[in-house]
């Protein structure tokens, strides 16, 4: 009977280890690239998400040849493995509760927006009531 190492599928343990330590490096280059993108956007003030930067930073890296896609393809596979993490709840909600698909959904979603709006607006209009507030004394 073979044993682990002798089978045909087994990688020597180095290998294993620079496989994972090359997961590790793509994956902290995603997090260092969002980091380096959310720098610029509080720096400079700009009026688009860090994620939105970052996006197109590596997108023009990539387009200009700069960087391989397969230097990145590990780590990316593995984030947009586990962003499924975060969509799961709430298909499963769906899934459970197939009258969110109808009128009752419809209404939610109304009743939604329209808070949403009443709360971005009532705290607005006492954000601007408070700067004139402070600005008169």
């Amino acid at each position: 009977m073979p044993t682990p190492e002798h089978a045909p599928n087994a990688r020597p343990a180095g290998s294993v280890l620079r496989a994972r330590a090359r997961w590790l490096v793509e994956v902290l280059s995603f997090v260092a690239l969002w980091a380096a993108a959310d720098l610029a956007v509080r720096t400079w003030h700009w009026p688009v998400p860090s994620g939105v930067v970052g996006l197109m930073a590596l997108t023009a890296v990539l387009v200009m040849g700069w960087l391989p896609s397969r230097h990145i393809e590990r780590g990316a596979r593995w984030l947009l493995g586990d962003m499924l993490l975060f969509f799961i709840p709430p298909l499963m909600a769906l899934i459970r509760h197939q009258e969110l698909f109808g009128w009752m959904g419809v209404k939610l979603a109304i009743a939604v927006a329209a808070g949403t709006l009443f709360v971005m607006g009532g705290v607005g209009w006492v954000v601007e009531r408070a700067i004139r507030w402070e600005d008169a004394r």
